[in-house]
């Protein structure tokens, strides 16, 4: 019966492509013919200056027309956090210029511009406004019709220790050293994540939302990381890949309390290094700290001493 169906399957196709022969090959016109951002986020950092985000029109032999576009306020204000270079909003298309770009200005808080409140040194967070197509002539708008534009704040409180990090310690019996970033928390200037705090690359995790956050101290010092958090991933038991103490025989876990990392600076003020203690956490001396899955196992674990270096 397999081989019959098999064979039936054959004879099918042959007579698919023996009518398509029959027909003239398909054509697309410049009818079909469309423009898009081509890409619907965008980011930049608030002292860029000024970017250019790219606009594409699509056609087959190559169209001339001219579309309009504008800006919607967000979080950040056209006069204030950014202008539209092109005050008319409009973009011609060639056949030999297929893609145009928008052009805006960033304003730098930290540097006065005349009939412009500014904030300098002040951290607002990252900023967001939307750039769209008013009007797009004779072609198509893609789904791509409009674009996030987010204007990265460099005044943020831990912008010393924020980026990438290498961190060393004590990985199943030796010495290992693996990735780490840390990145800030989009609600609380003074919360950090790390992405791969207990080397989980090791495992085959690379990638999975399994990061942990810690909380910096006022005075820029130090970062307690709560025992007991869970990742965002959910395993296919539907358990999350939990922080635990784990204690130096390697017996029990400990899902409470905390463990400290100091931050050590350089002359100029930035981070260069970190020191994790983890035995002042309630797993006791010489512990470490483990990844584990509740009802399915231990991903990995690290032990003492454990250090991060700036990269």
């Amino acid at each position: 019966m397999k081989r019959l169906y098999s064979v039936i399957a054959l004879g099918l196709g042959l007579v698919m492509i023996a009518s398509c022969n029959l027909n003239k090959e398909p054509r697309f016109s410049d009818s079909d013919a469309f423009v898009a951002f081509d890409k619907a986020a965008f980011s930049c950092s608030e002292t860029d200056g000024e970017i250019s985000i790219p606009v594409t029109l699509a056609s087959l032999n190559g169209k001339s027309t001219t579309i309009s576009y504008g800006s919607v306020n967000g979080t950040a204000v056209e006069g204030i956090n950014f202008d539209l270079v092109d005050g008319a909003g409009t973009l011609t298309f060639t056949p030999d210029a297929r893609t145009q770009y928008i052009k805006v200005k960033i304003y730098d808080p930290d540097v006065e511009y005349d009939g412009i409140e500014r904030v300098a040194g002040k951290y607002t967070g990252d900023l967001k406004f939307q750039i769209e197509f008013k009007s797009t002539g004779d072609v198509a708008a893609s789904m791509e019709n409009a674009c996030t534009v987010t204007i990265k704040d460099l005044d943020h409180p831990l912008t010393a220790i924020l980026g990438d990090w290498t961190f060393t310690a004590d990985c199943r019996g030796s010495m290992s050293s693996w990735p780490c970033e840390l990145a800030k928390d989009e609600k609380d200037d003074h919360v950090v994540w790390f992405y791969d705090l207990v080397y989980l690359s090791r495992s085959g995790w690379d990638g999975w939302d399994i990061s942990y956050y810690g909380v910096v101290s006022e005075d820029l010092t130090t970062i307690t990381i709560p025992l007991g958090q869970e990742s965002e991933y959910t395993y296919s038991n539907g358990q999350h890949v939990t922080l635990f103490g784990v204690d130096a025989d390697f017996e029990y876990l400990f899902d409470s309390g905390s463990i400290t990392a100091t931050i050590e600076y350089d002359a100029s003020g930035n981070a260069v290094g970190l020191t994790f203690n983890l035995d002042d956490s309630p797993a006791g001396p010489d512990s470490g700290l483990i990844a584990y899955i509740p009802g399915a196992g231990t991903i990995n674990y690290v032990y003492g001493p454990y250090t991060g270096e700036k990269n």
